[in-house]
């Protein structure tokens, strides 16, 4: 079986990994979708993964299990419907949304509910499976043991609190129970950990670390793994987070803060005071422990550890009795939604053989920012080279989390001598040649694919035309209508010009062409970088004329600049991008202006 692990957020990690290791067990291929903003944070990437849906499309899934609320209706495979918690109060948690297939339970009381659903809309198959995600509680209920003794050492107390709020700034209790959790950790002594989730308001992220700055037994966690926090902690303070339920399903006490739930089997207060009160309470007298019991055996009455297990062999017993679906029919108004959200499938598709390989190279130093993106975007190429000119920040930690990157580190004479070096070694004909802030839609990616297996005649070399990204926003005119480069050429038809030592130039022998999709280029995040990398650029350019023994003159300084300005400005229709418009033509101008400057400063140091 082909699966597809569909995640939107980072808490599907946890909730898909127990599946993922029975998929191992049992021999299935399998592939992570992770949504761009989760790529800094996916622990998986010595894996098959991808953040492009045409990898889907090209993967051909038997099946898609997701935690989230949408999946793309157009992708191959059973869609199975997860959740991605425990809380049915939560708005939206019993809504058909008509994305999935199948639904897999957690316990009866869900499973009623989404049986009425079926009732009525005739659609879909719901099957109680019990959650995969606690499924980690019985195979690690031990492995903190020692680490929580020595943590009860280190602070002199026997209790550990969990303090573990929603972000919902309508339910949150984060800005109401401040000084409650310092009153708690002073007069209690007990050891209190606060994990917050991914998507908390900052500001309040910022006061709880300040927090426990000052009181020794407050501990502010930032790792991904709360379930360690649950096995950790004996008693979790919360409000209406959907975590209130994994640590109720431990038979541990909740205290919670004017929680939403119909159906509350914990101690819950309506005003946010005397926190340590409660707690003190709560421990010393458990009167909600037959509460609890009745709550498991109606959310999730199953402690064998084995609901991922039951998840594939049902998504398996699925498919054998009907078979995998091409695509779920959606109403217009559904599948625009998730076209606005996933973007529109890729048409025609490469799906032929491949009877050309591809070498995919990058030249990098400090690109931390972009270096996770740009080497997932080149998954789908049969090589990956970088050469490096020893970064100092995280690149190379991040290049090596990579199961499949050819590093090399070199250090850097100028860009056309690193990038003539990373061409030599290129062990395809093929080679796709681009920066570290550079993109590949899916739509190009495909033409790429298209291109170079296809049996009609080919170019010695391809332009990509670029989609100019400048303060996150798109650039539209300014000149960057027309911005292009060779990004694609067959290496044996090609060379980097040697007297060009900025603005590498490719000389080709043969024929070039323009693809039609075009390349995004995330330029500059802000005005400073953009100035400082253009400042950067000038004084090597001013290098490459200083050894051409070019003389700077009033013409360089005066009227090329202005015409700089005036071509992007007025001939490319700046002023049609407003202030950035303005901005982007001045710092080309201002571009020109330093070479020169630069250039002059150099020629007066050569006379001395």
């Amino acid at each position: 079986m082909k699966t597809v692990l569909f995640c939107q957020n980072a808490y599907a990690f946890g909730i898909l990994a127990p599946i993922r290791a029975v998929l191992q067990k049992e021999s299935h291929e399998y592939i992570w979708y992770i949504s761009p903003k989760l790529l800094d944070t996916f622990p998986f990437k010595k894996e098959n993964f991808t953040t492009s849906i045409l990898d889907l499309q090209l993967f051909e899934s038997d099946a898609i299990f997701a935690p989230g609320n949408e999946v793309p209706y157009y992708l191959r495979g059973v869609k199975v419907q997860i959740f991605h918690g425990l809380a049915g109060e939560k708005k939206g948690h019993f809504r058909i949304r008509h994305y999935f297939d199948l639904y897999l339970t957690q316990g009866p009381y869900f499973t009623q509910k989404f049986n009425a659903f079926k009732a009525q809309y005739q659609n879909f198959e719901v099957v109680e499976t019990g959650w995969p995600k606690l499924d980690i509680y019985r195979s690690e209920a031990h492995d903190y043991s020692t680490e929580k003794e020595t943590l009860l050492n280190k602070y002199n107390t026997d209790k550990i609190i969990l303090y573990a709020p929603t972000f919902s700034p309508s339910l949150t209790s984060a800005p109401y129970l401040l000084d409650q959790i310092k009153e708690l950790a002073l007069n209690t002594g007990y050891l209190v950990l606060i994990k917050f989730h991914d998507l908390m308001d900052v500001k309040w992220i910022a006061a709880y670390k300040k927090l426990s700055e000052e009181i020794p037994n407050i501990l502010f966690k930032e790792d991904k793994n709360i379930i360690k926090y649950l096995l950790l902690a004996d008693l979790m303070v919360s409000d209406t987070s959907s975590v209130i339920y994994e640590f109720l399903l431990l038979n541990k006490p909740v205290i919670t803060f004017k929680n939403i739930s119909e159906n509350i089997q914990w101690l819950d207060a309506k005003s946010y005071d005397s926190l340590t009160d409660k707690v003190r309470t709560s421990i010393a007298n458990d009167s909600f422990a037959l509460q609890r019991k009745e709550l498991c055996a109606q959310y999730h009455p199953y402690n064998d550890g084995k609901s991922a297990a039951r998840m594939v062999q049902t998504t398996k017993e699925y498919i054998a009795k009907n078979g995998v679906p091409n695509e779920r029919k959606l109403s217009f108004l559904r599948r625009k939604k998730i076209r606005k959200i996933f973007g529109k499938p890729t048409k025609d598709i490469c799906t032929g053989p491949k009877k050309e390989k591809i070498s995919a190279l990058v030249i990098t130093y400090n690109e931390e920012e972009h270096i996770n993106g740009v080497l997932e975007n080149l998954q789908f190429a049969d090589e990956i080279i970088v050469v490096d000119s020893f970064s100092t920040d995280t690149t190379i930690e991040k290049i090596k989390a990579f199961k499949n990157i050819h590093l090399i580190q070199r250090p850097f004479k100028d860009f056309t001598d690193q990038k003539a070096y990373a061409l030599a070694q290129a062990k395809h004909n093929w080679v796709l040649f681009i920066d570290a802030d550079e993109r590949l839609t899916d739509a190009l990616k495909n033409e790429v694919l298209k291109t170079v297996n296809s049996d009609q005649k080919k170019a010695a070399a391809y332009y990509f035309l670029r989609i100019f990204m400048f303060e996150k926003q798109r650039m539209r005119f300014t000149g960057t209508q027309s911005d292009k480069n060779y990004r694609l050429f067959q290496k044996s038809k090609v060379k980097f010009d040697t007297t060009k030592t900025v603005h590498e130039t490719l000389l080709v022998d043969g024929e070039s062409k323009v693809l039609k999709n075009k390349l995004i280029h995330y330029s500059y995040n802000n005005y400073e970088e953009f100035k400082n990398k253009r400042l950067k650029y000038t004084s090597m350019q001013a290098k490459e004329l200083l050894a051409k023994n070019k003389k700077p003159t009033a013409f360089h300084f005066v009227i090329k600049p202005a015409f700089r300005f005036f071509k992007h400005y007025v001939i490319g229709l700046g002023f049609l991008d407003g202030k950035k418009g303005i901005i982007l033509s001045y710092l080309m101008a201002l571009g020109i202006h330093n070479r020169y400057s630069e250039l002059k400063k150099l020629r007066k140091e050569k006379q001395l």
